[in-house]
């Protein structure tokens, strides 16, 4: 782990450094030999729903027996969309003409006639539920190693108490992951929520796992915020770890400790987790996740944390959008200080995939 001094702009230090000025810019290409969180599993049911996933439309719907299926939203006839169709059997149904697609994307059925044109296919994806989300492999489907799921699992153990939500934000996924992987922003945009003076004033250390980008900061006898002052039932001083694992594309998890000041016990430990899927090259998919490990058996604190939660997100949101609306595409130097160290190692990790697949 390597330890942070306070921030410091130092123009023109080595590229990706601290106080640099970036030569990294926000990513926004897709990398799609990965896997991305489509959906939230309750949001799938036996009536088709469409999600853009890295430009491309999908159409996903549930079998018979529960399991998830996932083709190419367009039916190769007159290209109507298939999510606007009906689900039989297993089967899809094109809405326009009765063009039945099979899971595989294989057309067995078509209208008025009995031989099926070989070129009536679409392109099924690989898919994989587990916990609260559905994954989707976008490339090679040869290539679609369950295994390679980021650790989530946490959120499938019930000892957890885990809710869950998403939202679509107008920008591109480069920001919002700057945005998670730079805490310091809840001094500020979150103050009314988690957000205290001690984030931003607290240094960061960072380290780098193979395709894992991880930043800690630990607060001691810090103000408690108001969402773990009514999620924990803390009203003094608090200590407070924030410890992120970023899996390079599109999984974070922060581990959140909070504790009396001074106590050395387990405390009251969440993971939030955000899967940062690309819609489009300037939308997102943001698809949340919080598991906590106390009160599990209390609806009022899920409520009370939901309801912060999404207020959070929202704060974000505005402020995300408003980045992108404005957005200098390069035309301003931007300048990135310490803090900044654990989103320029992601953006570095990012731009190396982007060039090794090109």
């Amino acid at each position: 782990m390597q330890q942070q001094t306070a921030p410091r702009p130092i123009v023109g230090a080595a590229i990706g450094s601290a106080g640099a000025v970036s030569r990294t810019g926000i990513p926004d290409a897709f990398l799609p030999d990965f896997w991305y969180v489509a959906e939230l599993g309750a949001a799938i049911t036996r009536t088709p729903v469409r999600r853009t996933i890295l430009d491309q439309p999908i159409a996903f719907y549930r079998k018979e027996d529960g399991g998830i299926a996932a083709l190419y939203d367009r039916c190769p006839h007159r290209s109507y969309p298939l999510s606007r169709g009906e689900v039989r059997g297993d089967a899809l149904v094109c809405g326009y003409h009765g063009f039945t697609f099979a899971p595989s994307g294989d057309c067995i059925a078509v209208p008025g006639q009995a031989n099926i044109p070989r070129a009536a296919c679409v392109r099924s994806y690989p898919v994989v539920e587990s916990g609260p989300f559905v994954w989707i492999w976008m490339g090679d489907p040869a290539q679609a190693d369950a295994s390679r799921i980021p650790d989530h699992s946490w959120a499938c153990d019930p000892a957890w108490e885990t809710f869950t939500n998403s939202a679509t934000i107008r920008c591109r996924y480069g920001m919002l992951l700057d945005n998670l992987l730079d805490l310091s922003h809840e001094s500020f945009i979150h103050r009314a929520t988690i957000g205290t003076p001690d984030v931003a004033e607290t240094p960061i250390a960072t380290e780098v796992d193979g395709l894992t980008v991880k930043v800690s900061r630990q607060m001691n006898g810090a103000d408690c915020p108001p969402f773990y002052a009514k999620s924990t039932g803390i009203t003094g001083k608090i200590d407070r770890s924030q410890d992120i694992a970023f899996s390079v594309p599109s999984f974070y998890v922060l581990g959140v400790r909070i504790a009396p000041a001074g106590d050395t016990g387990p405390g009251f430990n969440a993971k939030i987790m955000y899967a940062i899927t690309p819609e489009t090259k300037r939308t997102t998919h943001d698809f949340w996740a919080v598991s906590r490990d106390f009160a599990t058996d209390q609806p009022w604190v899920t409520e009370t944390m939901a309801r912060i939660q999404d207020a959070i997100v929202d704060e974000d949101v505005i402020a995300l959008e408003a980045l992108e609306l404005d957005y200098p595409e390069g035309r301003v130097p931007e300048v990135s200080i310490n803090i900044d160290r654990g989103a320029l190692q992601a953006r570095r990790l990012i731009h190396e995939l982007i060039r090794a697949q090109a």
